[in-house]
């Protein structure tokens, strides 16, 4: 059976999501798939190694035998691209990504190889998503993001590269699709990709509660300083609002699960947050209080009892606002809801038998 090769239109459309999904489903099947990726540029230090993020997460969460260099043997730590440009020579690149295939072929029947972004990420330094598929053997399944216009821009210059590189693309899932417009965009998609020559093999429905996050990875994430509330950090947050404005028109915008960012002076729309978030009721919520003003002495007491998580940050409000614009964090492996969704998502909107017999060929 051929590799399959996750790509992708741009930087957080669903890749690892559909991964996730899929190693799920092969392994009810008994297939024992393998997961690999080949480049990674989100890095973190596991078990004394630069690992991506993702091989990291599936590591965990599947407890892959493997040792964890084998899902990704090759981080693009700082300075790569650099001594790749002032030396450019990509062969020792390509037989450590083909040393740690064949390895892999030994140990599982199919394996799941996750790219880094679109077609040509890599390029600049001589492995880009193309020529690493090229190079694996794979046959390519591109996620997007759910819509019709853009998404088909992108799907068709990715389709030109792996093209130039000789890579069979087998289909495209799109992700993320608003459920009231979910069965146009599929019916248009589907028309639009074949003009394209290839095919819809997923379609997968937009779920507010996969792009949730915790304040607690906000915190992580950014540095800010937990100030009270540090039992809540595990609230999930779906709703983010800036209250800089007067208090009488916060009122309109705070609802269940929001974040609310305040300059940490305005002690007027810092009272009115805890109010509002206590309607619903404990575990619900969170703020950061911004430009490097700790809360009032008075109010003090008040945050503590209402178990709200306050994070303070010294930057401006505007700063704060603009790094949370577009935010996705990864999932973690202890979210488990999360990846059961995804397993379920997987099974009912991707044609994995497509997908797999094109594999056979």
């Amino acid at each position: 059976m051929k590799p399959l090769f996750i790509g992708a239109t741009l930087r957080d459309c669903g890749k690892t999501s559909v991964c996730l999904g899929l190693m799920q489903l092969l392994q009810e099947r008994g297939l024992n798939p393998g997961y690999c990726k080949p480049v990674g540029q989100h890095y973190v230090r596991y078990q004394d190694k630069n690992i991506d993020e993702d091989g990291v997460l599936m590591h965990q969460v599947f407890h892959i035998k493997d040792e964890p260099y084998y899902l990704s043997p090759i981080a693009i730590e700082r300075g790569f691209t650099k001594r790749f440009i002032d030396n450019p020579d990509v062969r020792p690149l390509e037989e450590q990504i083909l040393s740690v295939h064949y390895k892999l072929r030994q140990w599982h029947p199919m394996l799941i190889y996750e790219g880094t972004g679109h077609a040509g990420v890599g390029s600049c330094f001589g492995l880009s998503n193309a020529r690493v598929a090229q190079l694996l053997g794979a046959k390519v399944v591109i996620v997007t993001e759910g819509g019709i216009g853009r998404p088909l821009d992108e799907i068709a210059v990715s389709l030109a590269l792996f093209a130039d590189y000789e890579v069979e693309v087998v289909g495209a899932i799109l992700n993320k699709i608003l459920p009231e417009k979910y069965d146009k965009i599929c019916e248009t998609a589907a028309k639009g990709l074949r003009l394209l020559g290839t095919e819809l093999v997923g379609a997968m429905p937009y779920e507010p509660a996969l792009s949730e996050f915790t304040v607690g990875q906000v915190a992580e994430e950014f540095g800010y300083k937990v100030f009270c509330g540090s039992e809540s950090l595990n609230n999930r947050i779906n709703h983010v609002i800036i209250a800089a404005m007067e208090p009488q028109h916060v009122f309109q915008h705070i609802e269940d699960r929001t974040l609310v960012i305040i300059p940490g002076d305005r002690v007027d729309n810092i009272l009115i947050t805890i109010l509002l978030l206590s309607r619903y009721g404990e575990k619900t919520g969170g703020m950061i209080l911004t430009s490097g003003f700790e809360p009032h002495p008075t109010i003090e007491p008040l945050l503590q009892a209402s178990q709200i998580p306050v994070l303070l940050s010294t930057d401006d409000t505007f700063t704060v606002s603009a790094r949370m614009k577009d935010l996705g964090f990864k999932i973690r492996p202890y979210e488990t809801d999360k990846i059961i969704r995804l397993h379920q998502i997987v099974r009912d909107y991707v044609d994995t038998d497509r997908i797999l017999d094109a594999l056979k060929e």
